[in-house]
Order: structure tokens, then sequence, then C-alpha cells
């Protein structure tokens, strides 16, 4: 499948910070740089200090080679796994280790050399690398960029219904950051979050499916837990989505400070999907009140865009997460999914007629200039106007096919939506559309050879 770029996901502020004028300015954990200015060192140091403690719990694990018991387990990806734990504990939680012992030894170098032959989404890939963390300095040198594009093109050969998608650059540059740049761990993580359901189903699929489906549960979710806020972003008419989206496509990892971000990995990689609706809100609770305050919906975003970058107490994150924002029955997420799905299928099936209808538009527009610039060449109405008939009832079957489809007779909301009525009158606007085109045209081609355009 070609490399989707529906969703052009761009480096973080983060990423793309301008370097401090220290001559050794002053690195996170993953080699990321610090802000000058405006650190919350406090909440870094608490954080840290967590992380002290948690070393010592991890450590006897690691030595033995064995996870803790189901309820501790959570409670410790919670509080969070200590870098020097995470390239051992990641693709055991993850179940990446047991996908890799299913599969034939050098499966990933096979993957690898398959891709290298003929991946369709090496020129994407290519594109992407660059811009991935640039100012990372493994990330962004010749070992780095080497290792990602392997890791995404053998990615690309294991998955082709994804092949790749923008987004997926800054979780595999991530993974091998952490993994201690080893590709094959960093693979097989990949697989475990998008091929083994530890995400939602078709985040990453060319249409984007899945994360239309996630922000449309999100958006109901910020009602039940957000009600004041939500009100506010509507009266506001401001889509939280715009910005959420990228929460969710790159898993919080250009948005967050990346020992932050990680934070998040450490509960997603366990409990799957469910942690990144806790950390959406757990962002937009902590800033619900200056959210409040703004009248603008570019301030909204602006804002929250900026706290997020902001956000280096990740202690604090993970309690919000865990604890401020409430229970989350996941039976009530799979609700609010299974309504979603069904409306979000039917809108990307118009869009996609719509992108038909203007490409069509398109052609034809092409077809009139070429006609118009002979001058001397004349079509006969007859023939415009079955070209026109025929390129609408080609609209009109594909828009039934693509609507009807989509929808199930009990869902009323729907069938009102969808009727042959209501087919018949977009396919008749269609056709008033090209007819007043087409006469327009003909009129130019029966002027003298000098009408104006």
């Amino acid at each position: 499948m070609p490399a989707s770029s529906e969703n052009d996901a761009q480096p973080s502020d983060r990423a793309a910070t301008s370097a401090s004028s220290s001559a050794e300015p002053q690195l996170d954990a993953y080699g990321f740089r610090l802000p000058s200015e405006n650190l919350d060192q406090a909440g870094r140091e608490a954080s840290d200090k967590e992380q002290e403690e948690m070393t010592e719990k991890w450590s006897k694990y690691a030595k033995q080679r064995s996870l803790p018991s189901a309820a501790k387990l959570k409670r410790y990806c919670r509080r969070g796994i200590p870098p020097s734990i995470r390239p051992w504990a990641w693709p055991e939680i993850s179940g990446a280790n047991q996908r890799k012992h299913e599969h034939q030894a050098g499966y990933y170098a096979l993957m690898v050399r398959q891709g290298e032959a003929g991946s369709e989404c090496a020129h994407q890939i290519d594109l992407d690398l660059p811009r991935t963390f640039p100012l990372n300095a493994w990330v962004a040198g010749s070992a780095g960029q080497t290792a990602l594009r392997r890791v995404l093109l053998a990615f690309s050969m294991h998955k082709p219904t994804v092949g790749y998608c923008q987004s997926m650059n800054y979780i595999a540059a991530m993974l091998l950051l952490v993994l201690n740049k080893c590709e094959e761990d960093a693979f097989w993580v990949l697989v475990a979050l998008i091929d083994d359901g530890i995400l939602y189903r078709d985040m990453y699929a060319n249409n984007l499916l899945g994360t239309h489906v996630e922000m449309r549960s999100l958006e109901e979710l910020l009602g039940m837990k957000l009600p004041r806020l939500r009100q506010h972003l509507v009266k506001l008419q401001c889509d939280i989505t715009i910005i959420a989206t990228d929460w969710f496509l790159c898993l919080f990892a250009t948005v967050l400070p990346s020992e932050s971000a990680m934070r998040v990995w450490d509960a997603l990689l366990h409990e799957g999907p469910k942690v990144l609706y806790r950390m959406a809100l757990a962002l937009l609770k902590m800033q619900e009140e200056v959210l409040l305050q703004q009248d603008n919906p570019g301030f909204v975003l602006h804002k929250l865009k900026r706290a997020a970058h902001a956000t280096h107490d990740r202690a604090a994150l993970m309690k919000v997460a865990f604890e401020g924002v409430g229970s989350m029955p996941m039976a009530r997420i799979e609700g609010f999914r299974e309504q979603k799905q069904e409306v979000v299928q039917v809108e990307l099936r118009r869009r996609e007629t719509r992108q038909q209808l203007q490409k069509a538009i398109s052609d034809n527009d092409t077809s009139d200039h070429d006609v118009l610039s002979s001058r001397g060449h004349r079509t006969t109405t007859t023939t415009t106007t079955v070209h026109t008939t025929t390129l609408v009832e080609k609209l009109k079957l594909t828009y039934t096919r693509s609507t009807m489809a989509a929808t199930r007779p009990h869902h009323a909301s729907h069938a009102v939506l969808f009727t042959p009525a209501g087919i018949s009158a977009f396919a008749d606007k269609i056709k008033l559309t090209y007819t007043s085109r087409r006469r327009d045209i003909s009129s130019i081609r029966r002027g003298s050879p000098s009408s104006s355009h």
C-alpha cells in the first residue's frame, strides 16, 4: 500500500526548539535538549526521586528476567519503568518478545531486505527521515537515520495493509532511543503497538479510520469528565481534535518532554489505548481553568500546546491521569467506538466521493481549457451532454454504493441522510452545475475566435 499522507505530522516544538546559547546544553535522558528558561526543575527532581525508588523495585525483576505479578505490574508500570530497565521490560510487557519467537529466526533482517529491494513506502519514508527529531544528535546522525529507515521499511513489508503513515517515524525513533538503538527490538515493539492490538485498530490505516474514531470518542469522554470545558470549547467552535490527533498518532512523543512521554508509554504498552484517553484528559484537566479564560480558539490550542511541552513533572501528570480523571470503564469506551465508527465510515466515504467529484471537475476543466485554447476545434452539444450525463451517473452510482454500504437500516439518522431521494437530489445538483458549465463553454465555442475567455 502506498504511504499515507493523510496526516502530515510535523516535528514538535520540543524537537525543533533552537539550541541554547550554552556551549553544552542540558540534555534529558534520551538526548533531547532541555529549555534554558521556564524549566520546571522542581517537578523534574521530584519525578527523578520517584524514578530512583522504582529502580530499586524493578531491578530485582530485571535480574531474574521475570515480570511482577499482574496487579503489581500494573502499579509498577504506572509509577514508571526506569530508563535502564526499559530495554528489557518493554519487549516483555508489550508481547513483542513472544511475537518475535513466533516467527522464524532472521525475520526482521528478511523484512529489511525486502523493504530495501522495493517498498512502495520508501519515498515517503526517505522524505520524513531528516525531519524526525532533527535536534536529537543520534536520530539526526547517519547511524540513527539508517536504523530508523530500516525499521520503517521492515514494518512496511511486515504490514503492507498499513505500510507507512507519517507519525510512525517519531514512534520508531523513540523506540530506538529507548531500546539501546536495537533495531530488531524496536521493530517488534512497533509491531506489538500497531499490529497486535495495543493501539486501536486502523489507527494508521490509509484513511486513518481508527484515529478519527478515537477523536470522536475523546470528545464524548471530554463531555463526561470535563463538561464545563467541553461546553466552552463548543461555544468557541474550538475543535480540540486538531491538536489531539497528533497526541494519539505520535503517542505524545512530539508534544511532551521525552521523559514524560516515555512514562506514558510505560503504561500504554501494558494497559493499551485507554491510557491515551487518560493522558489527553489529564492535560486538559490540568489546564482547565486557564483554557476557560480564553475567548479565542487559537489561544486555547496555543496555551494547551505550550503547557504540554512544559510538562516536565511526569509524576504529577500520571497522578492526574490515573487518579484525577476518575474511572473509565473499557465497556463505555468500546460503546463510543462502535457508535462513532459507523458515522466515521460514512463520512470518509462521502469525502472520497467528493474527492472523485473534484477530480472529475478538474479533469473536465482541463479538457475545456484545451478545447477553448485551440479555438478551431468544436464539439457538438450532444457529445457534451452525453459526457456530462455519463459522469453524473457514475458519480451517482459511486455515491449510492459508498453511502448505503456504510448505513444500517435500523439507524434512523443515517436513513434520513442517505435516502434514494437525497442521493438523487445530490446527483441532480451535480448535473445542473455541469449543464450550466457546458452551456457557458458551448456559447464560447460558438463565439468569434477573438472572444475573450
